[in-house]
């Protein structure tokens, strides 16, 4: 019951707000709004505008997304002339745009707030100390030992090994996570900055040309050989921030994200990781669940990360999406005309038709997990 109930007011909080942003920039840009619903197929409850072009509010059925539904001038004949004015379609180019563009923004927007919530409450932390790295890895080549713990991050530009860089604080364990994932993703060198009882501070590099060298399809950070000391008890700190720290650390956290996410998509788009790494509702659901079992901050988290991740596919070049209709919007403003009709709607069915197979395959995958652990 908790994962059904976290999992539903999770879709009630992403995707009432990714269309909340369709649906206030709308209204700012004075086009008429029929219906705002959250979900689809039948209707389970619906407030009735008493005003004709008011909004009709909807809960539908079916809790896999939503929709804004704005007045269209060529489905209405029964239009004043102030009517049809205020009609999507009779906008300008940027006013359109802006009005697509604005529902992904907002998932970013909800993300960064949850994220700066979250460390404003001065969350419980895992300090990033390193546990023994197993032979052969990575790690355990550059030299890493048993209780270092990370004080600092640096990107490498190349494979330099004195390379003078500026490192960035590194807190905790869950802020290190991040910072490698995008560094993995990226392909990119990194140096760490670690101090040891014994040895004091100082620096280990991974190179570049041994981080490109990891597969995808395992276990990133068993490849890597750093892991999280897990000692009895575990070393925890309270991290305190200011109200201007924790913006920053949620901007920082919000980028971070968004750059695994990206360098993820094109992992998957390039066949360097298959397509059983894709979750669909049940997956979300369960992480839902465990997620809110464990309370609210890393509840929060999961609602920060999931929007992200709406928000960026979402942006996806594919008709029946936002990305897809910023596409269109760029030919017009290129050439001066939009798309012709018919090669709209051959798009919106290809579209559709792949937007339905990648539900398939989630769907498929989170099946097979339940089955297959």
């Amino acid at each position: 019951m908790m994962t059904i109930l976290a999992f539903l007011l999770a879709i009630l909080i992403l995707v009432g707000f990714h269309e909340f942003g369709h649906y206030i920039t709308a209204k700012f840009c004075g086009i008429i709004v029929e219906r705002f619903s959250i979900g689809f197929g039948p209707v389970l409850w619906k407030k009735t505008p008493k005003n004709p072009f008011d909004t009709e509010f909807v809960l539908s059925a079916i809790p896999l997304g939503g929709y804004v539904k704005l007045l269209d001038s060529k489905e209405r004949t029964d239009l004043t002339t102030e009517q049809a004015g205020k009609a999507f379609d009779q906008q300008v180019l940027w006013k359109r745009s802006l009005v697509v563009a604005a529902g992904p923004f907002a998932n970013f927007l909800l993300a960064w707030v949850l994220l700066s919530a979250l460390f404003l409450s001065n969350p419980m932390q895992v300090k990033p100390i390193l546990d023994e790295p197993n032979a052969n890895t990575i790690a355990a080549m550059e030299g890493v030992e048993a209780g270092d713990e990370v004080r600092g991050f640096a990107l490498l530009d190349a494979n330099v090994e004195e390379q003078a860089v500026n490192f960035e604080d590194i807190p905790s364990w869950n802020r290190l996570r991040w910072k490698l994932l995008r560094a993995i993703f990226s392909g990119e060198g990194f140096a760490l900055e670690v101090d040891h009882e014994s040895k004091g501070v100082y620096r280990i590099d991974f190179p570049k040309e041994k981080i490109q060298s990891l597969n995808m399809e395992q276990d990133l950070f068993e490849q890597l050989g750093l892991k999280m000391r897990r000692s009895t008890p575990m070393a925890t700190f309270r991290l305190e921030t200011s109200f201007f720290q924790a913006l920053t650390l949620a901007s920082d956290r919000v980028y971070d994200i968004t750059v695994v996410s990206i360098m993820s998509i094109r992992a998957l788009v390039l066949g360097e990781v298959s397509f059983s790494q894709i979750s669909g509702p049940i997956g979300i659901a369960n992480m839902a669940g465990q997620s809110a079992q464990s309370g609210l901050i890393p509840y929060l988290g999961f609602l920060a990360l999931i929007s992200i991740s709406l928000g960026l596919m979402n942006l996806l070049p594919l008709p029946m999406l936002d990305g897809g209709q910023l596409v269109f919007d760029f030919w017009e403003f290129i050439y001066g005309k939009g798309v012709s009709a018919d090669f709209k709607a051959i798009a919106v069915k290809l579209g559709l038709g792949g937007i339905l197979i990648l539900t398939g395959i989630a769907v498929f995958n989170d099946i097979s997990r339940l089955f297959h652990g």
